[in-house]
């Protein structure tokens, strides 16, 4: 692999994918030379109820196996929208949020758009008006809301998050792309999804999927083992000069292993990497 190459954009990995133990998920990511650690699950503590205390375990750990905390994994909007108790709860966590992640030195925040209930077109203004309010207060607070496409939130796929990033005309949001889920909504990933997503993309999430017919659904499986076109998936990303963090949300598992899991999933990811550097 031309490692130069790959470092236009850096590669990294949601800790609990691995183990919600954080000294071993770090320990695993260093030993896989990553460069850099998302953060959702922390010892069965979701990141938005970390302590100061915990934020400065969490920064040593990240610190003394020099990587970075590229994004926080929150729950933000992972809620119902017709539900204003919920709504408003999650509007009140968000300024904690902008503080953990600016005492762990990154700007980005991943958000969702609500679970889905009813149809898009029905409560798309109310959703609209919801990220605005949201992108306001982390505009206060200079951080960057990264909105993830979410294949069970009313915005699954890239040109749903481009509508909304059109709409709601915020620089403090913006969109984590991530493919598997716009697959699991039924919307070409590559190159529909992500011609869509692009011009708004701050982060990137990597899980590959296919449909299983004997199911009725779609599994994880390695990546590049699935139905998504990670080969150009990854080349575009390369060509278009993406200099974020590409960010390992395995998905694919194991059983009882995250760890052996996702060693698997980054296997597949680099394999593909090689093969379009060739």
């Amino acid at each position: 692999m031309k490692e130069g190459f790959r470092r236009m954009f850096k590669l990294g990995v949601i800790t609990d994918e691995i183990t919600k133990d954080l000294r071993r998920a770090v320990e695993v990511a260093r030993e896989l030379n990553l460069d850099c650690v998302e953060l959702r699950d922390i010892g069965g503590k979701n990141v938005k109820d970390l302590t100061d205390a915990d934020i400065r375990t969490v920064r040593g750990l990240v610190e003394a196996a020099g990587m970075e905390v590229v994004c926080i994994a929150s729950p933000f909007f992972k809620c119902h929208l017709a539900s204003e108790q919920e709504v408003r709860e999650h509007l009140r966590f968000l300024p904690r949020l902008t503080e953990i992640a600016k005492a762990l030195d990154t700007n980005l925040i991943r958000v969702f758009a609500f679970w889905t209930v009813g149809s898009l077109d029905e409560h798309w203004d109310a959703i609209v008006e919801r990220l605005r309010e949201a992108a306001g207060i982390a505009e206060s607070e200079g951080a960057v809301l990264a909105l993830e496409n979410e294949h069970a939130t009313y915005l699954g796929k890239g040109c749903e998050v481009r509508r909304a990033m059109e709409e709601v005309g915020s620089g403090s949001l913006r969109v984590t792309w991530d493919p598997g889920n716009a697959f699991c909504a039924g919307e070409v990933p590559y190159p529909d999804g992500y011609r869509a997503a692009r011009d708004y993309m701050v982060h990137v999430h990597v899980k590959d999927a296919m449909r299983d017919p004997a199911a009725g659904r779609h599994r994880f499986v390695k990546i590049g083992t699935g139905e998504i076109d990670y080969e150009g998936q990854l080349r575009a990303l390369l060509e278009d000069r993406y200099e974020g963090c590409v960010s390992l949300e395995t998905h694919y598992k194991l059983p009882g292993d995250g760890e052996k899991s996702t060693r698997e999933t980054l296997q597949g990811l680099r394999e593909v990497l090689r093969r379009i550097q060739q």
